[in-house]
């Protein structure tokens, strides 16, 4: 059975003009971008020839734009999901059905989500162009969407919780851009101070577990380390400092900080979820008013 907060959210949602406009408005430019590029691919070139292997540039800007869309679009959309209940004065209305705080939360978290996992599906189509002249295979394509849309995941969640923190909505979006410049930027500054410390105190190798424990949350980081992975590129292995003398445990964990930061991820999830039900649960709100009473 649908989650009822879900179901409501996306009939009410999904009849929206906007919501098809603004989808429509995405797929529109989105398209117009990849026929550019393979406007100047196949004919801008001296001697018009063809090399199919540029079309793996398409599908990593493609791929880029996506988790841009995500990390850009997802705070927006769900951190308002529960405040704007407490704004409208409708939250403890939903919490005196038969719903459980959890279930609200998944209901929120997910409707949230859906238009945001809308747009990346529909992208697929014109992923179809780098797959059609044999630049990336389907497996590639569905270990991208797979990282979306977990990333999509994890960002909705903290944005959530903030959304149960906060009664403005104001203040949870801008407290998870906050979050996101960090793991995005901050993470890099950090990396650099470390770096510079290290050199100025010891003068040597830099630890290369370090590094990686630091640049895990990194969703830029573990996108392009994804990126590496699928094409044989070597961005991250530079980035880590890693060299031939690196031991196999640490230079496994640098080639695949793609996947721990979705293990990263999924913790993040599961906690903020359970997080989120605990603070909007009405029983919870009860023993707090009899403690300061």
């Amino acid at each position: 059975m649908m989650n009822p907060v879900l179901r409501k959210e996306a009939i009410t949602t999904m009849r929206s003009w906007k919501t098809y406009g603004a989808l429509v408005l995405f797929l529109v430019i989105s398209a117009v971008g990849a026929m550019l590029y393979i406007d100047l691919a196949m004919f801008q070139n001296r001697d018009l020839s063809f090399d199919p292997s540029a079309m793996v540039w398409l599908y990593v800007v493609l791929a880029a734009v996506q988790m841009g869309l995500v990390l850009l679009t997802a705070p927006a959309v769900a951190a308002g999901s529960i405040s704007g209940e407490r704004e409208r004065q409708t939250l403890d209305l939903l919490l005196v059905t038969k719903m459980s705080p959890l279930s609200i939360v998944l209901g929120k978290l997910a409707s949230s989500l859906m238009y945001v996992m809308l747009l990346v599906v529909a992208t697929l189509p014109i992923f179809a162009i780098a797959f059609y002249f044999g630049a990336v295979s389907v497996v590639q394509v569905a270990e991208v969407f797979a990282f979306v849309l977990v990333t999509a995941c994890m960002v909705g969640s903290v944005s959530v919780f903030f959304s149960c923190l906060f009664k403005r909505t104001i203040v949870s979006i801008v407290l998870m851009y906050l979050v996101i410049g960090f793991l995005c930027f901050g993470t890099l500054v950090l990396l650099a101070f470390y770096y510079m410390s290290y050199d100025g105190l010891y003068n040597g190798d830099i630890p290369v577990l370090a590094t990686i424990l630091i640049l895990i949350p990194n969703p830029g980081v573990a996108f392009f380390s994804l990126m590496d992975a699928q094409l044989g590129t070597d961005v991250t292995y530079s980035l880590l400092r890693m060299t031939d003398q690196t031991s196999a445990i640490y230079q496994w964990m640098g080639t695949h900080i793609w996947l721990l930061h979705l293990v990263f991820d999924l913790v993040v999830i599961v906690v903020f979820v359970l997080l989120s039900a605990y603070i909007i649960n009405p029983v919870r709100e009860k023993k707090v008013r009899k403690k300061k009473g």
